[in-house]
């Protein structure tokens, strides 16, 4: 499993297949490439450097096929977050 965190350093969670899942295994997107959408289909978000968490402000209208609610993630053990990066402009952090 792939863990993540976003770019101030939180712990967000883990790649379980397409998605992305909250420690206690609430599904908060679906990955396409590198971008994350969530369950109603809106863009949230993208892996950024060093697979850190990150929204890109021009993509805010961006959409993808949604999916349902029914999706669950598998609980997971939290992890430590971890040092923040420097903001860069025209984004703002994940979640």
């Amino acid at each position: 499993m792939e863990r993540y965190w976003n770019w101030q350093g939180n712990y967000i969670g883990v790649r379980q297949r397409d998605y992305l899942a909250a420690c206690d295994g609430r599904i908060l997107g679906k990955f396409y490439g590198k971008e994350i959408y969530d369950q109603n289909g809106n863009y949230i978000g993208e892996m950024g450097r060093g697979g850190r968490l990150i929204k890109n402000k021009n993509k805010e209208d961006f959409r993808r096929q949604g999916f349902s609610t029914y999706v669950k993630g598998t609980i997971t053990a939290a992890l430590k977050d971890c040092a923040p990066y420097p903001m860069i402009q025209g984004y703002e952090d994940f979640l």
